[in-house]
């Protein structure tokens, strides 16, 4: 009897790195994508010269990574970041400071008060206090460090990554290093200096044509073509063992008998899917935030900038109250973005914390307060040339108090469903090399069984 293909739900990087792997292995599949196109929050795309990326801008640049790069065919296509951006940049008082996240080196900064810098250096002096279950980034920081190094440096650091809130996201989730320290060092610094290379720098990338040239390259790998289009409804325990997959396809629908389902999609499309098999866990899924959030792409005339902006970008803390959360260099990291005398700007709101902005000015508006704002701050001297706004519905998961619970929601789910598995982002983390990097682990357990 030929084997059953496994089923992927979600043409997405999570969803096509699987079925590659797979085939790879020999192992049948088939991807079903409810939209029209694969890439999920991944796409690229050219204005007026400008290469543009909506979703993730650069990619850490793993040994992993860039031999999985190789290997797909697209090495030539990797742009390798220019030195300056080991340079990064946080806002306090509408001024850039050159600094670094690492908090020994922050020490010589005017960046953060001196009673901050003494919080600093005496950490290692504080008696642990670990707290049971779970508890939120801030309450862990201010307990180590005190309110102002919560707020000037993990704050921007977090709202970069997950455009999150840290009085609302679990420590144990964004950053687990500091609790573990804490438990096995009595001490984050300490933990840090025991384990250096944890918060070592890592060289970063980007692909020519933007990097939904990944998907894409991705999905010509596939010998089985993706299937677009196809919305799953809904999952059911066979009659007959393995599952049934209720889908609809061009307004008709069909069944689809599977042993073995990998579920790739956003934590509210999985909680409707397996709404069926298991409703606690549905409801939880449900309840995983996703705000929404503004990309802001803006070319100026390089000419328009006094000083020429050297870095990979800058940060800003909630606490300065700007529209806007961070922006990236692009022309200043990978100058084949922009064309020639121009300057390459991509920048982020919404949020966790500032999404009750497109409610109170519009996008019209947030756009020209934020562009206000940067040519404040970076001094520059005339509009952009070049202005494109993508607005995302809902963007990244949050993996606030309450994830835990999730997680053991899952594990039971896939225990109760043998052949189930979910492997969406909210689950393996929003990192693209490791979101790769985890689809060939899969794909290796996958064929032992």
């Amino acid at each position: 009897m030929p084997q059953k293909p496994v089923l992927i739900i979600g043409a997405g990087i999570s969803g096509l790195s699987i079925a590659y792997e797979l085939q790879k292995r020999g192992i049948p599949y088939q991807v079903l994508e409810a939209a029209g196109h694969s890439g999920g929050v991944i796409q690229s795309f050219n204005k007026e010269g400008f290469e543009l990326d909506a979703g993730p801008n650069t990619i850490a640049a793993t040994p992993e990574t860039m031999a999985f790069l190789q290997e797909i065919g697209l090495e030539q296509e990797i742009l390798p970041a220019a030195a300056a951006s080991k340079n990064r940049f946080l806002v306090r008082n509408n001024r850039l400071h050159a600094v670094s996240p690492h908090p020994f080196k922050i020490m010589g900064s005017d960046y953060i008060s001196r009673g901050s810098k003494w919080r600093l250096f005496t950490e290692r002096f504080r008696k642990p206090a670990p707290v049971q279950g779970e508890e939120t980034v801030t309450h862990f920081v201010e307990r180590r460090f005190n309110k102002e190094i919560a707020d000037y440096l993990f704050d921007p650091i977090l709202s970069g990554i997950y455009a999150g809130n840290p009085d609302l996201m679990s420590i144990g989730e964004v950053l687990p290093a500091l609790p573990r320290w804490e438990r096995e060092y009595g001490s984050v610094t300490k933990g840090l200096m025991k384990e250096k290379g944890v918060m070592a720098g890592r060289k970063i990338i980007s692909l020519a044509g933007g990097n939904q040239t990944l998907t894409r390259r991705l999905q010509e790998k596939l010998q089985t073509p993706v299937r677009f289009q196809c919305t799953v409804k809904n999952i059911v325990v066979s009659a007959v063992g393995g599952y049934q997959v209720i889908t609809e396809e061009q307004g008709r629908e069909a069944v689809l008998e599977a042993d073995r389902i990998i579920l790739t999609t956003p934590a509210y499309t999985a909680g409707r899917q397996l709404a069926g098999l298991d409703e606690g866990l549905a409801a939880l899924l449900q309840q995983v935030y996703y705000p929404r959030m503004g990309v802001l792409h803006l070319g100026f005339d390089a000419k328009a900038l006094p000083q020429p902006l050297e870095g990979f970008g800058f940060l800003v803390p909630h606490a300065e109250k700007l529209h806007f959360l961070g922006a990236i260099c692009n022309s200043a990291i990978f100058p084949h973005k922009a064309p020639d005398g121009k300057l390459l700007l991509t920048v982020f709101t919404g949020g966790s914390r500032q999404e009750h902005y497109f409610d109170e000015l519009g996008t019209a508006q947030l756009q020209e307060t934020v562009i206000k704002e940067i040519r404040s701050l970076l001094g520059l001297t005339a509009a952009p040339v070049m202005q494109h706004f993508s607005f995302i519905q809902k963007a990244i998961p949050q993996l606030n108090i309450g994830h835990a619970k999730l997680r053991s929601a899952v594990a039971a789910m896939e225990h109760n469903y043998p052949g189930i598995l979910l492997r969406s982002n909210f689950v393996q983390g929003v990192a693209l090399p490791a979101l790769i990097q985890h689809a060939a682990s899969l794909a290796d357990k996958l064929k032992k069984n």
